[in-house]
């Protein structure tokens, strides 16, 4: 593995991680007294800050480089001033001193950061302290994000509360669309959002290493990391001793997770903050008294994590005001602001984020300006949507003047799973068109500037709904008959006739090489033997001389419709009995090989009540199904299917107590006439009971099909955020909708 070198080690030394000791904390060096520009200067004099002690973290004869003020008054003489350390507003937030402490070991000095183009502050004015520390960091500001110029980069700034999705999710999709840099100011409350505008000033010690931790990532160590952790080294290693146990330039972290916590093996990455809970918020389990899902010693604070640099790669890390699951207490983002991290990179929503996103971020430079965008570029074959959201400026880790101390080198050892040949580039760092007019460092000034010595009612539709298709087309469109015959006349196999008595062969066909020869399932799955048969019945019965022929075709699509039916009457029992049934990775698997098309808004919003959009999944091999994704800005991905399959439509209450009964009503629009076969899957991890466990409705092409189903909530089941997933099968398509619902405490 490329590992960290210590101190003592001469530059370019590497030593693996699993043998490394945590890097002993090196006296912070006097730091020059910082000046404010003389437009921004007052004739107050600097005022000393009113806390005891000559700053957090800091030894005896040792400047500062944060000074933390309780009062607004000496807060703002000390802006007013412009010398002395700089000014954090902490007020009454005593927690936010332990961030300030760990600061000072992670930052050396001062800098001036690269500003945005364009900065908007959302929800009301700030104290004019904190907005004139915050006004070098945009060359222009407006007043509403409505005023922002459709060109250059973009500062939201604005306590948590105030950046609302519903407030700004336009802005972060048109700056996604176009290119263009995007960046947030924020922090949990006033006080945080002071704390993250002073670190924008800080300088990363200039010898800190990069690092990547990846719970899900098993391919071979990156060179251009200097600690490297894949899958099978998070399972064997202290993730916790090698995550704090060092000060980092930059660091990403990988794995499942949601709004407040990122999985890595035995541990996990926590967001729960001592900030003071909201009342009536939900939360984790943690919220109600019961601990979490694992142990405690095997937790790692976000915000104790030593960085310039912090990214949070798992579903939801980073979800607005409005789309959280949970209390902003439990928010791992604000928790990763209340620490040392200057630059935290989170996930607005779900997130399929993997090696090639990883390897973008490695890659990033100077010149790339926000990392968040080079992943958001590599993402889009995926995700074709804003995953990822940058709060805070280019971090000073990627700042020029400070370049990486290792060169990568040709070859990496590890504790991967293999050797990092140097040979795996990022694909991400192709030229963007928006990056020739990106713009280069003004002389706009700024405060404390470092001199240069200085150091729910809901459609989820499936494929029947409108998609964005591959190459433009879409299911039943033009460009997506060229299965029928030139004067227009049919195969014989009801492709496209909602009332043929048949599944459409062609359709069908697709969908059994996607079952058996993608390597979705195993070998050994039960149901194969039964599938391949159908295959080579189809294919058979697919030459000309039994198709176009009516005394043949008649019967031999009978006996390919009475076996397809059977198949979706045992893939459905299987799903209601088996949550991990193979074949319902489709979504996934399928995804990971396929290039999604351009998003398309849909009319019918999502259970939560905000906008959905769809868009194709084309398979990049002949094996690869097409299928169908549904994502909503709050909620992910609410809906998967095969191309053409089942849409389904989902009515549920948002919340339901411990021991109660959830009423679920699910219904189903069929793209042919025929049997239905509709069930609910429920996570592992949620203690319920799914009544009945399989329902089988007659449906109408283009009808609602209805059904009805209960959740019955065991009294001991734990108080969280959870989903189920309402599924259909139909000629082997198969729609899967994801209904997002909180348990509360039994009363």
């Amino acid at each position: 593995m490329n590992a960290v070198s210590t101190p003592t080690a001469p530059t370019g030394t590497r030593t693996s991680a699993a043998r490394n000791t945590p890097a002993p904390a090196r006296p912070a060096p006097a730091r020059a007294a910082m000046s404010t520009p003389a437009a921004m200067s007052t004739p107050a004099a600097v005022s000393a800050p009113d806390t005891a002690g000559s700053g957090p973290g800091t030894d005896a004869g040792q400047k500062p480089l944060f000074a933390p003020y309780t009062s607004l008054g000496a807060y703002t003489r000390a802006v007013s001033g412009g010398r002395g350390p700089l000014p954090v507003f902490t007020g009454p937030r005593t927690d936010l001193l332990d961030g300030i402490a760990l600061a000072e070991e992670v930052y050396s000095g001062l800098r001036t950061p690269e500003p945005c183009d364009t900065g908007v502050v959302a929800g009301g004015p700030l104290p004019a302290a904190l907005n004139a520390l915050i006004h070098p960091l945009a060359r222009h500001w407006v007043d509403t994000p409505d005023d922002l110029p459709d060109t250059g980069s973009v500062l939201l700034v604005g306590e948590y509360a105030h950046l609302r999705a519903d407030a700004v999710q336009h802005v972060l999709d048109a700056a996604h669309a176009t290119g263009r840099p995007l960046s947030l100011l924020t922090g949990r409350d006033i006080h945080s959002l002071s704390w993250t505008a002073a670190k924008q000033y800080a300088r990363v010690t200039a010898d800190a290493p990069v690092g990547v931790l990846s719970e899900l990532d098993t391919a071979a160590p990156a060179p251009q990391a200097d600690v490297w952790l894949g899958a099978d080294d998070v399972h064997r290693l202290d993730v916790q001793q090698i995550a704090l146990g060092r000060v980092w330039r930059r660091v990403l972290f990988h794995g499942n997770g949601k709004d407040d916590q990122l999985n890595l093996g035995r541990f996990t990455l926590c967001g729960a903050s001592p900030a003071q809970a909201a009342p009536g918020m939900p939360g984790p389990r943690c919220a109600y008294g019961l601990g979490c899902t694992k142990p405690q010693d095997r937790l790692i604070p976000a915000r104790r994590i030593r960085t310039a640099e912090l990214v949070l790669a798992n579903c939801f890390s980073g979800a607005l005001a409005g789309h959280a699951m949970y209390d902003p207490k439990y928010l791992i983002l604000l928790d990763a602001l209340d620490g040392p991290a200057q630059t935290v990179l989170a996930t607005l929503t779900a997130c399929d984020g993997q090696r090639p996103e990883n390897l973008a971020w490695l890659t990033a430079t100077a010149a790339t300006g926000n990392a968040a965008l080079a992943m958001n570029r590599q993402l889009r074959d995926i995700n074709p949507y804003p995953a990822f959201v940058q709060t805070g400026l280019r971090s000073s880790g990627l700042d020029p003047s400070h370049p990486h101390p290792h060169s990568p080198t040709p070859t990496g050892t590890g504790t991967g799973t293999g050797t990092g040949t140097g040979t795996e580039a990022n694909s991400g760092t192709e030229a963007d068109a928006f990056e020739s007019s990106r713009p280069t460092r003004s002389s706009a000034f700024s405060a404390f500037t470092a001199s240069p010595d200085s150091p729910n009612s809901s459609g989820f539709p499936g494929a029947a709904g409108p998609a964005g298709a591959a190459g433009g087309a879409r299911e039943g469109g033009p460009g997506m008959d060229a299965h029928r015959d030139g004067n227009g006349a049919g195969t014989g196999d009801g492709e496209g006739d909602p009332a043929a008595p048949y599944p459409p062969l062609h359709r069908l066909g697709a969908r059994l090489s996607g079952l058996l020869d993608s390597g979705l399932l195993d070998p050994d799955y039960p149901l194969r033997p039964r599938l391949r048969a159908l295959a080579d019945t189809v294919l058979r019965d697919a030459v000309r001389t039994v198709a176009r022929s009516a005394p043949d075709a008649g019967p031999a699509l009978a006996a390919i419709a009475a076996e397809t039916k059977s198949l979706d009457l045992a893939l459905a029992h299987r799903f209601a009995k088996h949550h991990d049934d193979p074949a319902l990775a489709f979504p996934t698997y399928f995804g990971e090989r396929s290039t999604a098309g351009a998003p398309v808004a849909l009319d019918t919003p999502c259970a939560c009540g905000r906008p959905l959009r769809s868009y194709r999944r084309h398979g990049r091999v002949p094996a690869i199904a097409d299928t169908v994704q549904t994502v909503c800005a709050r909620c992910g991905d609410v809906a998967n299917a095969h191309t053409g399959a089942v849409a389904l439509h989902v009515k549920a209450p948002a919340e339901a107590a411990a021991g109660s009964t959830l009423h679920v009503v699910v219904e189903a629009v069929a793209p042919r006439d025929g049997t239905l076969n509709l069930g609910i899957v429920l996570p592992l991890y949620l203690d319920a009971r799914v009544g009945p466990v399989l329902r089988r409705v007659d449906a109408v092409a283009g009808r609602r099909a209805h059904a009805e189903f209960t959740l019955d909530l065991a009294p001991g089941a734990t108080p969280q955020a959870y989903y189920f997933s309402p599924f259909a099968v139909q000629d082997l398509g198969m729609s899967v909708s994801r209904v997002h619902f909180t348990v509360l405490p039994r009363p």
